[in-house]
């Protein structure tokens, strides 16, 4: 798979933006899905859509009729995350994109998505299940297709409208009344996943691109890699990230190696180092 293009959606401002689309546009053209505000940010990399011209889809208003919050977070931010994927298809069809590699606002790319040895038509970071209920998949970075978008349609009305599905989430909710957590759009993301739904390839996995062993990780302010919890080398309470041969890289404390790191996902209290210095710490 050869010219990729990355997808960011975003539906308000977020002072972050300015550096993280600098950053991941270095290497990387992406279309930026979001409100009207953000049309300046345009250049010969980043093309600017109107994320209003998807706000009123079939899916996405039944979806709004009929959802019931399941999650740790407010309706509407639950909404819009739960919304992105149906919005993603629309837009692909649209501009006539098989295939899109999906990135957050709060995650940058250190490189050209375009490099990596793709297996499968989709990918996802995808999280051990470190407990019974953690059920977690992610498109923080994420090869996406049509194909994939349809599938999520047709599970998140099997779970949640029709509730032919909705055993696959049943123990999570009933889990959560107690616990901290709760149902997210990426809940269902691990079930297209665990339920061999379709195949992907696990972004968290090591391969070898440009020349050195390099892994996505999930969370700056995380020690979480591909095998274990405590796996990634942490200096105060973030991940500790060397720079050699101009690329950036973890230290594996398993395997006692060192990895390059094809993203920076500045999740939660992380955002704060997403600023105008973040360049020049990493070599950039």
């Amino acid at each position: 798979m050869k010219n990729i293009s990355c997808v960011m959606m975003v539906d308000y401002f977020h002072k972050y933006m300015k550096t993280s689309l600098n950053i991941s546009s270095k290497f990387n053209h992406i279309y930026l899905l979001a409100t009207p505000q953000f049309k300046s940010y345009e250049n010969e990399n980043i093309t600017y859509v109107d994320i209003g011209d998807y706000n009123d889809l079939e899916f996405t208003n039944s979806l709004k009729s009929n959802f019931i919050n399941y999650g740790a977070k407010d309706k509407e931010s639950e909404i819009f995350w739960l919304s992105r994927i149906p919005k993603l298809k629309q837009f692909m069809k649209d501009f006539n994109l098989e295939s899109v590699f999906m990135i957050d606002s709060d995650n940058i790319l250190l490189f050209d998505i375009n490099n990596y040895p793709y297996a499968n038509r989709n990918a996802l970071c995808i999280s051990k299940n470190w407990s019974e209920y953690h059920n977690s998949a992610s498109i923080h970075s994420a090869l996406l297709t049509q194909d994939f978008c349809e599938k999520y349609e047709k599970l998140y009305t099997d779970i949640f409208i029709n509730k032919s599905k909705f055993h696959l989430v049943e123990p999570k909710i009933e889990f959560h009344k107690k616990n901290p957590g709760g149902i997210a759009d990426m809940t269902i993301y691990y079930h297209l996943y665990s339920e061999n739904i379709l195949q992907f390839d696990n972004l968290y996995d090591p391969k070898t691109v440009e020349g050195y062993k390099s892994v996505f990780i999930n969370n700056y302010s995380t020690s979480e890699g591909y095998s274990n919890q405590d796996q990634y080398q942490l200096k105060n309470k973030f991940l500790k990230i060397y720079n050699k041969n101009g690329s950036n890289f973890i230290y594996d404390k398993i395997n006692n190696e060192y990895l390059k790191i094809l993203n920076v996902h500045y999740q939660g209290k992380a955002k704060k180092k997403l600023n105008s210095l973040l360049k020049y710490s990493l070599g950039l």
